[in-house]
């Protein structure tokens, strides 16, 4: 009797196990061909529940929803979350459509190449702008036990000039983004200045370790030039023109995108949103 239950359970066992391999799910795409992509909204619009987005599809499969993995509002990305996450999908001809409640809102293609990249619709009537997302960072392979980072480590930021001058109106020059040292107070350039749509290199900077029993990190001060050399000026809340400057705290090791959006002169102000990479 022992003998035939012990061939009843291998019999079941191996029925199981041939069944597991018959129904095995395997991804549609070589995923060394697949293109990774973080989408972000920046059309200049008030960021109110009328101008969200309610569902994304991404070559007729849905990605994001209101339902699901998080609603696409202005100013922001999906996939969401506090460390870089991305989508995946297969490199080439990818198509996004937008809905708000069961209307199309936006309805575009774009080319995605194999690795990480960053996907950006500014204007609801035009095909996404397409940004090299450039992984590997290059601060990963900086540091190393001993170095001159024990002390003084690094992160690196990426900026990205999607400034308006007025509605329909991209602003007409070029943006030189500056970041202050923490320990020296100098001004450095991060990049070289670039107009409207496009990026820096993704850049290093350094942080100073302000609590020692910490990941480390500490407060990084940005300002921006126009191209005369001049520091921007932009819209306050109180309608005046006034030079631009904003700070984030950086921590040791990140890598952080810095999208430059909004109107210069009217509302919805200008204003750095921050998008993490890593």
């Amino acid at each position: 009797m022992k003998i035939l239950k012990y061939l009843a359970y291998s019999l079941v066992l191996g029925l199981m196990l041939a069944s597991c391999t018959k129904h095995e799910i395997l991804p549609p795409t070589d995923p060394a061909q697949n293109a990774e992509f973080q989408l972000h909204y920046f059309e200049p619009v008030v960021n109110q529940a009328s101008n969200y987005i309610d569902s994304v599809f991404v070559n007729g499969i849905l990605y994001s929803s209101v339902n699901g993995s998080g609603q696409l509002t202005p100013y922001n990305g999906v996939p969401g979350g506090s460390t870089g996450r991305f989508f995946s999908v297969a490199a080439g001809e990818v198509n996004f459509k937008f809905y708000r409640k069961d209307q199309v809102v936006y309805d575009k293609t774009c080319t995605l190449n194999p690795g990480k990249q960053n996907v950006i619709v500014h204007d609801m009537n035009l095909a996404p702008i397409v940004l090299d997302n450039q992984f590997p960072y290059p601060h990963t392979s900086k540091w190393t036990p001993g170095s001159i980072y024990t002390t003084d480590s690094i992160s690196s930021i990426k900026f990205i000039n999607l400034l308006y001058e007025a509605p329909g109106q991209p602003y007409d020059g070029a943006l030189q983004y500056q970041w202050k040292h923490p320990r020296t107070k100098e001004w450095i350039n991060l990049g070289t200045p670039v107009r409207f749509g496009e990026a820096t290199n993704r850049e290093i900077i350094t942080i100073v370790k302000e609590v020692y029993n910490s990941s480390g990190y500490c407060r990084i001060d940005y300002r921006i030039l126009d191209e005369n050399g001049d520091i921007l000026q932009v819209r306050n809340s109180s309608g005046k023109m006034v030079d631009y400057s904003d700070y984030w705290t950086g921590y040791i090791g990140q890598a952080k995108m810095h999208f430059f959006r909004g109107f210069r002169t009217v509302e919805p102000r200008c204003n750095v949103s921050q998008w993490g990479s890593l």
